[in-house]
């Protein structure tokens, strides 16, 4: 592949792997659940402390059963470093969650800070998460 039309694709995997990790965070705050686990392939892997999930089925369930219950959820996935690699890709970006508890009170939140650590793949021309590692490196609460 010429250098300049190699570096033009790589451009544009990141821009589509950056756009893949917004709507990302977009899906877990509208509580779009069924919409996040499509962003998985079929044999997707979500990591977190002590907890893991396989697989895209059962996945929209699962976030549902671990964010449903707060009022609102506000993510933020930043400062992203996207490696791609033909039709697999890396990238690790900081996150930053608040769970608000309740509709009454917005002093009542917790939220965490860390690291979004994930691997995709190329499924057939659009990128999809295989692995999602959620690092925390922090912890707060409201007052």
């Amino acid at each position: 592949m010429h250098e300049e039309t190699a570096r033009l694709r790589s451009l544009f995997d990141r821009a589509d792997i950056c756009d893949l990790l917004a709507e990302f965070v977009r899906c877990l705050d509208d509580r779009d659940f069924t919409g996040y686990a499509a962003l998985f392939t079929e044999d997707g892997v979500l990591r977190m402390p002590g907890r893991e999930y396989r697989g895209r089925a059962g996945l929209a369930e699962y976030v549902e059963a671990d964010l449903g219950h707060y009022h609102r959820t506000h993510h933020l996935s930043a400062n992203h470093r996207v490696e791609v690699d033909g039709d697999r890709a890396t990238s690790r970006s900081s996150m930053h969650a608040v769970h608000l508890r309740s509709a009454d009170d917005p002093t009542d939140w917790w939220s965490v800070g860390g690291w979004y650590d994930n691997t995709y793949r190329r499924v057939g021309t659009a990128w999809r998460f295989h692995t999602v590692d959620i690092t925390p490196v922090w912890l707060g609460e409201g007052p």
